[in-house]
């Protein structure tokens, strides 16, 4: 039997193929109502999977500027009295990005649905998120609120405008002022035009706050360099700051996202290294910052890692 039925198979196999070259040179006819259903399923599939493309390209253009701008800002020093120099550099740089590039995913996301296209550019916009409130942090403002920042990626233009460069969005005034006023160009584009149109660049809550929980990583560089630097008071500043991210990233209760519990742990283990940094200030005092250098055995007092049965109780309402 089981000679018959490989011998069967094999049978099966010679046939299909011959039915296959058979087909080879069979004429498709293209006054078909199902081929020309099928012709243009293909090419709206082309034009999304193009634009998902071109969308990439620009998040991934957001990233590369969104770290050079981090690593500006961990630039600021005490010592050198910059703060206000980079800070300025800083926000050219994020309104540079406003401009230039979201208002080009705007452009893609135009009479189309934003969130068949969030995964395309969620890496940099959740880096993007990551450089900006760390900014606003470094210069001692407040954290934007998501709204604020989602008004921000919001673009308004003439229907016939297809530069960037023309398209007028609230990103092009000082980061620190109120954007709820309009400007009297746009007032007066608007009076004697009539026809406007927005453009939106989707920032989804879900990207905002897996922005902020890289922030944490960050301020916990920031105050290991401020104990090398000598100035081991912001120290506190910092872990305190971080303490209280963590007592809000415990209050969510329906966690919808893969990625948030991989933010949680990062955050909490860059919150044990900064309270660790505070704990040798506390007790070693203005030696402290000999034990925060990069030699590999200092540094490793401050690389302190959870055991797995360390659970967090979390908090409890």
């Amino acid at each position: 039997m089981s000679g018959y039925r490989g011998n069967k198979r094999q049978h099966y196999g010679k046939g299909s193929a011959r039915r296959g070259r058979d087909h080879e040179n069979v004429a498709v006819d293209e006054n078909n109502p199902i081929i020309q259903c099928f012709r243009e399923y293909a090419t709206i599939l082309d034009a999304k999977h193009d634009k998902y493309e071109r969308i990439v390209k620009i998040s991934r253009d957001i990233t590369i500027e969104s770290k050079r701008i981090i690593f500006l800002l961990h630039t600021i020093d005490p010592r050198k009295n910059n703060l206000q120099k980079v800070c300025n550099e800083a926000k050219d740089r994020l309104e540079a990005i406003f401009r230039n590039h979201f208002v080009n995913i705007a452009k893609e996301l135009k009479d189309q649905d934003p969130y068949q296209y969030t995964r395309a550019y969620t890496n940099g916009m959740q880096e993007f998120i990551e450089a900006y409130t760390f900014y606003e942090y470094s210069c001692g403002m407040d954290i934007s609120h998501w709204d604020a920042i989602q008004k921000k990626l919001t673009y308004s233009s003439d229907q016939n405008v297809d530069s960037p460069s023309n398209a007028r969005s609230i990103a092009e005034k000082p980061l620190n002022e109120p954007t709820d006023a309009e400007p009297d160009e746009q007032k007066r584009s608007n009076e004697t035009t009539g026809e406007t149109m927005k453009l939106t660049c989707l920032l989804h809550p879900q990207d905002f706050v897996l922005g902020l929980g890289d922030l944490s990583g960050e301020i916990m560089r920031t105050c290991i360099n401020s104990l090398g630097s000598g100035n081991s008071e912001s120290c506190f500043l910092h872990c305190r700051f971080m303490q209280e991210l963590y007592k809000g990233f415990l209050s969510v209760t329906s966690i919808r996202s893969r990625d948030f519990s991989h933010k949680m742990m990062t955050l909490r283990q860059s919150l044990l290294k900064s309270e660790n940094v505070c704990y040798n200030v506390t007790v070693r005092g203005g030696e402290a910052a000999k034990w925060g250098t990069t030699d590999e055995t200092s540094g490793a007092m401050f690389q302190l890692q959870p055991s797995k049965d360390d659970d967090d109780e979390g908090v409890y309402f």
